[in-house]
């Protein structure tokens, strides 16, 4: 369909939209009640005009235009599953919406992961962070920028993307609370695991490996470039792959039980893989990760970072 034609069917439909971006149309969840129990306040829902796949990043709302059209119409089998000849049929009145409708069906999507849903137009929902609030975390508006960070003005949430590691693409993103501990992956089973945040800007040099994107962005704003970021604790071997090919590899995994597991994890993986790595010397600070410490900290923990081989496993993190 055309952004026009999807218009034009969410109008029948009684869906309220807010914002077109390209193919992409953003607006409020239609089976967001029957889900959450509550109407959808917050628009996180998206329908791609060109394929008719949708989704609520919010509760999961998702499938293609037919379905749509049968969950917002009512057209149930005696069985109770949908009924798509009833779908075809109330179209067909449609007029030129009916040939509309078949143009995005004839995509022959089989499954729901083979539908485009995201892209970029989907963060065109979110602004730049506001100056206070890079502040509070030691970030300047240059690296902010760099990095493509955004903010999510109604719930007050970083809004970070996740890339594919091999084309850029956007997979979805990542939402971190400000005043909170929230945290959340949109879309739900992202495989952030095919990611890592900042590898696109890796130039050469130190590799430095963190868990959050945001302790990326504070090096790069005192000056320290070389971060890429795992979104998390846990690193798959898909991302050692790409990591594997650095310059020189730091780990700066969290001082905490998780990021000390992890850290284990690596050393392991890098004698069972044949790597070469460095582990981040906390001994010098009382903070738990690299975005809460001053430069002179940071500085320190790198110049004294252990090697991989010549330390062993009790000394290396």
């Amino acid at each position: 369909m055309t952004v026009e034609e999807m218009e034009r069917l969410l109008d029948e439909l009684n869906i309220e939209y807010v914002n077109v971006n390209g193919f992409e149309i953003q607006g409020f969840c239609p089976g967001h009640v029957d889900r959450t129990g509550h109407a959808d306040k917050n628009p996180s829902w998206y329908i791609n005009a060109d394929t008719g796949a949708h989704i609520c990043f919010s509760c999961g709302f998702k499938g293609g235009v037919n379905f749509l059209v049968a969950y917002k119409k009512g057209f149930y089998t005696e069985t109770g599953s949908y009924d798509f000849d009833q779908v075809e049929e109330y179209l067909k009145t449609g007029g030129d919406l009916s040939e509309a409708f078949e143009r995005a069906v004839s995509k022959k999507v089989e499954t729901f992961e083979e539908l485009v849903y995201v892209s970029e137009a989907s963060l065109s929902a979110f602004t730049t962070p506001p100056v206070s609030a890079l502040q509070s975390r030691g970030l300047t508006t240059e690296a902010a920028k760099d990095y493509e960070l955004l903010w999510d003005t109604r719930r007050n949430l970083w809004v970070i993307p996740i890339r594919d590691l091999e084309t850029g693409n956007l997979l979805g993103w990542q939402e971190k609370g400000y005043h909170d501990r929230y945290f959340r992956n949109q879309p739900t089973g992202i495989k952030k695991s095919h990611a890592l945040f900042g590898y696109q800007a890796y130039t050469g040099g130190d590799m430095i490996v963190v868990e959050s994107p945001l302790d990326v962005i504070r090096l790069a704003s005192i000056g320290i470039p070389g971060g890429v970021a795992t979104y998390g604790s846990m690193i798959s071997e898909h991302q050692i792959k790409f990591i594997k090919r650095a310059d020189r590899i730091i780990f700066a995994m969290d001082a905490d039980e998780a990021g000390i597991l992890s850290a284990h994890k690596l050393l392991k993986a890098s004698k069972d893989m044949g790597f070469e790595c460095w582990f981040f010397d906390y001994s010098g600070t009382t903070m738990k990760d690299i975005g809460g410490m001053s430069k002179s900290e940071v500085l320190s923990g790198l110049e004294f970072s252990k090697h991989s081989i010549r330390y062993g496993l009790k000394d290396s993190v």
